[in-house]
């Protein structure tokens, strides 16, 4: 099993949320999609996942909505998605015809996001009957229950 997390637009591939989750995993794979526009981003994450199986991806922001597509166009590569405010917002994410299972997906959404939309993560996880988590947050996730709440999940759906 691999697990690799992908950032969003505003950060890069070693920012906060991936030092929190490679401290207590090392084998955490994050590709740099700095500088990337959706497809770009999409046909990177596309070559470095390639042949692989069972992986759990942790998305963030636009890396969610990455996260999301890559998954809905490679099921067969990904056995768990864990979407941190992921941009669900945007006329991308009607493209997503498949999601996992509810068992090996976590969407964890701020309800005081101003930058992505608390409710895009309500309607999205209802398409698709997925369990979201709300915390008392901004889109960051900084605050100590949300860094809680990502590290939860992560243990939840992925086994090294």
């Amino acid at each position: 099993m691999s697990l690799f997390f992908f950032h969003g637009l505003e950060s890069g591939p070693h920012g906060s949320k991936f030092q929190m989750i490679s401290s207590e995993f090392p084998e955490l794979v994050s590709p740099d999609f700095q500088n990337m526009d959706l497809n770009q981003r999409l046909l990177v994450a596309e070559e470095q996942t390639r042949g692989m199986s069972g992986m759990t991806i942790v998305g963030s922001s636009f890396g969610g909505l990455v996260a999301a597509r890559l998954y809905s166009h490679y099921p067969e590569r990904i056995e768990n998605l864990v979407l941190l405010a992921p941009a669900l917002h945007t006329e991308d994410a009607n493209l997503i015809a498949r999601m996992p299972s509810p068992n090996n997906c976590k969407v964890i959404h701020g309800t005081q996001d101003s930058v992505v939309p608390f409710e895009a993560s309500e309607r999205f996880c209802q398409k698709f009957d997925l369990p979201l988590v709300a915390v008392a947050d901004e889109h960051r996730l900084a605050a100590p229950y949300s860094k809680e709440a990502i590290m939860a999940a992560v243990h939840e759906l992925y086994t090294p």
